[in-house]
């Protein structure tokens, strides 16, 4: 019994050094700040570069993440299927949405279904008149890998820098598209 007072109390000692000399510990320390500009970790959170890739349009353009970055363009990357009613939904709120942002943020829908080739996704696309600056493309099983894409609806803004701003899945409204679109063209 003794034994395990004798333990207790040092224990505790220790415990409340620990606690009151906090004032070493932060000198010992520094926060450091990153600005986004200077971001290198890839991943797939927020202020991280996202995976890069190449994904060929059904405009039959060769699509490079990193360049939009390299041209100072947000984009927000789309992760679809043709048969998704929930993708539908998004695309008609988009529609009333995107057009006045369509000059200077770029749309890139990539099909989560590797079975859905560029001819279906062309047609699908023909379904939204209204987003015909968007890009469209065939899913490739390394960039749903690389992202860990398992539910449509999944969709990554990316900021002029090239650091994701925002991510999420679900069924966006027409005033969340517009909000999204307002916040990534600052």
């Amino acid at each position: 019994m003794r034994l395990a007072t004798i333990l207790l109390i040092l224990l505790l000692i220790i415990v409340n050094y620990g606690c009151t000399n906090t004032a070493t510990l932060e000198s010992k320390t520094k926060s450091v700040k990153e600005d986004l500009s200077q971001v290198t970790t890839i991943g797939t959170r927020i202020g991280n570069m996202p995976p890069d890739f190449t994904v060929v349009t059904t405009d039959g353009k060769a699509i490079r993440l990193s360049d939009f970055a390299g041209q100072k363009k947000p984009v927000i990357v789309y992760f679809m299927a043709t048969w998704c009613p929930y993708c539908a939904e998004d695309y008609q709120a988009l529609s009333k949405a995107y057009p006045e942002y369509e000059k200077n943020i770029s749309f890139l829908s990539i099909s989560l279904d590797l079975s859905e080739d560029l001819n279906l996704l062309r047609e699908y696309r023909k379904k939204y008149p209204k987003l015909q600056n968007t890009m469209f493309a065939s899913g490739q099983a390394g960039i749903l890998a690389d992202y860990g894409i398992t539910k449509t609806t999944t969709k990554y803004a990316i900021a002029r820098n090239g650091a994701i701003l925002y991510a999420a899945i679900g069924v966006f409204s027409e005033e969340r598209w517009k909000a999204l679109l307002e916040e990534l063209s600052k």
